[in-house]
């Protein structure tokens, strides 16, 4: 699927290396494994992490030149058509392209694929740190509204640990463009 200035598409597992040198070169922040060791991924790989049952994974490769610069993968979409699983993203964008609109497109995307392809799904999630105040915009642009707050449940490789929150999207909100707020004080 091409969007402006990026295209995406579904991993092959040809493109394996690739995944796994990209993957292992970048620093992740705001993840729980901010440096994912090689060895680590080809266990995640073998797993089925990337592309077992109910996950599917995407790159994000820039348009002039197909160079990568980033990953989605989709998770807990269930077995078949009729579960009622939330799926929910995890999404890795090269540093030198965060803060360009890259997010912004993919996550409009993404949630436009789920959608579309999975009849069965009502709604769709995402969990990020609090800090992570450009992932928290990027999920309000497109739609989703923060649902939970959830305190000191994000731990780091040093022990840390970080709020986080949790955000939805409805699909009645997707197909009819609105946003339904949550009732906080009910």
């Amino acid at each position: 699927m091409t969007i402006t200035g990026i295209n995406i598409t579904e991993f092959e597992i040809q493109e394996k290396e690739i995944l796994v040198e990209f993957l292992s070169s970048g620093c992740w922040q705001f993840h729980s494994t901010p440096q994912i060791p090689k060895e680590k991924l080809l266990k995640q790989f073998e797993s089925g992490y990337f592309t077992g049952s109910g996950q599917r994974t995407f790159l994000i490769k820039k348009s002039v030149d197909n160079l990568l610069i980033g990953v989605i993968r989709l998770f807990d979409l269930g077995e078949s058509t009729d579960d009622d699983e939330t799926p929910l993203f995890d999404i890795k964008i090269k540093e030198e392209f965060r803060g360009d609109g890259t997010g912004k497109k993919a996550v409009s995307w993404l949630t436009d694929f789920v959608f579309t392809n999975y009849p069965n799904k009502l709604r769709f999630e995402a969990t990020t740190r609090i800090d992570n105040i450009a992932m928290r915009r990027v999920l309000e642009h497109c739609g989703f509204v923060k649902e939970a707050h959830y305190r000191q449940a994000w731990p780091d490789k040093e022990g840390n640990r970080y709020d986080c929150a949790g955000y939805g999207i409805l699909r009645r909100d997707w197909e009819n463009k609105t946003i339904t707020p949550v009732k906080w004080n009910d």
